[in-house]
């Protein structure tokens, strides 16, 4: 099992569209995800600050799925103008990816 942590950022005035988006979201969205081999994700937000957190089978398998996937690709078409792009002068695109210093599980 892969896990996937990205922190990315809203356009101002996007927020509330944002979470309606998460709130209704599409069961054929929630559909790839589970063939894509997501076990768990999570966002979680501050102000205009997004943190993603995902449990993946296979993260190049979720990521060969997700370039492909008709579906896939018109949500990250629709959520691309509610993010700010680039995240940073580090990364070229809206998400930053985090690198993982510690986990604790039982």
């Amino acid at each position: 099992m892969d896990r996937l942590a990205l922190i990315y950022r809203l356009k101002p005035g996007a927020k509330e569209t944002y979470i309606e988006a998460h709130h209704d979201i599409w069961p054929e969205m929630e559909d790839f995800l589970r063939r894509a081999g997501v076990y768990r994700m999570t966002i979680f937000m501050r102000g205009d600050e997004l943190f993603l957190c995902a449990d993946v089978a296979d993260r190049e398998r979720y990521e060969a799925m997700e370039r492909v996937d008709p579906v896939s690709d018109r949500w990250e078409r629709w959520m691309a103008t509610l993010l700010d792009h680039p995240y940073d002068g580090e990364e070229p695109g809206i998400f930053a990816e985090l690198q993982e210093v510690w986990h604790f599980a039982t």
